[in-house]
């Protein structure tokens, strides 16, 4: 959509329909609320990028599933209906988490006992008997997945991570996540690239909630001494509902980095981080 003398710029918001649209005085074209929005950002840049996670800078080195029976194996527990035990993991999180959301945090559990309920009540839903070696493979669990023995970096992450360091762009993380996630961060060399990290379950709030985006441009303003509005960042995560709608419904801009693109353009978009540094990296950190 253009008209003489004009070109829209690209933009990276994407949730609200096509028929939410302005009419321009010049009759020949129409041009969307989202475009308008974000073209100044992408004339100027960005002045905080956040990312996600989970799923987005680093990923389970093996499914959870699979890591849980390994060690349970090393204190003498077997899975007999594995079937059960595969299909209990997401059925145990989901529970656990309606009960007591965030880790616990919104209903003032600790996190490890949260986690101790997901882990026994995945074990337990597929015949196995609560036990002092349950106990000690819960522990045993618990601590591997705050270490990188149980994480690896996504591909193509450092190489993003380090263009923008290097034009000086002011990077953190908005995570649905426990506090294990600093010491993640830097077993895995990748936490001084942060200007900072919010967990989840130390702000009291959760994606794609707009409070946790409100608490990450007053962290940075208060680092950076440097005031920002919400149409001067971008998040950038594989969650469509957490990352995406949770950032556009907040007033940021947002890319979605997974290999479904949920019928978004590909200044939305990306199905990797090879493809992101190849074609969307630049609108991030250059000036239009």
């Amino acid at each position: 959509m253009s008209s003489a003398g004009f070109s829209p710029a690209k933009f990276v918001l994407f949730w609200f329909p096509t028929t939410l649209s302005i009419e321009v005085f010049a009759p020949t074209f129409r041009l969307s609320w989202l475009k308008r929005k974000t073209n100044k950002q992408q004339i100027m840049g960005y002045k905080l990028i956040t990312f996600d996670f989970t799923g987005t800078l680093m990923r389970f080195r093996k499914p959870p599933t699979v890591q849980y029976e390994n060690i349970a194996r090393l204190y003498g527990i077997e899975i007999k209906n594995k079937k059960a035990f595969h299909d209990n993991f997401k059925k145990a999180f989901k529970t656990v988490n309606e009960v007591h959301p965030n880790f616990g945090a919104s209903t003032n559990l600790h996190w490890t006992e949260w986690w101790l309920n997901v882990v026994k009540r995945t074990f337990i839903s597929a015949g196995i008997h609560d036990s002092p070696n349950l106990d000690a493979t819960s522990w045993h669990l618990i601590k591997l997945y705050g270490t990188t023995a149980g994480w690896e970096v996504v591909p193509g992450v450092e190489r993003v991570l380090q263009s923008l360091k290097q034009k000086d762009k002011k990077i953190g993380i908005i995570s649905n996540m426990d506090p294990r996630l600093e010491n993640i961060l830097k077993e895995a060399g990748l936490r001084h690239y942060f200007e900072f990290v919010l967990p989840s379950y130390e702000v009291k709030c959760v994606k794609p909630q707009s409070d946790i985006f409100r608490l990450a441009l007053e962290r940075y303003s208060l680092l950076c001494k440097e005031n920002t509005k919400p149409e001067e960042c971008c998040h950038i995560g594989d969650s469509y509902n957490e990352d995406y709608l949770g950032a556009v419904q907040s007033g940021w801009n947002a890319i979605l980095v997974n290999k479904f693109s949920n019928s978004l353009n590909s200044s939305n978009w990306c199905a990797n981080f090879e493809e992101f540094h190849d074609r969307l990296l630049d609108s991030l950190i250059n000036k239009k």
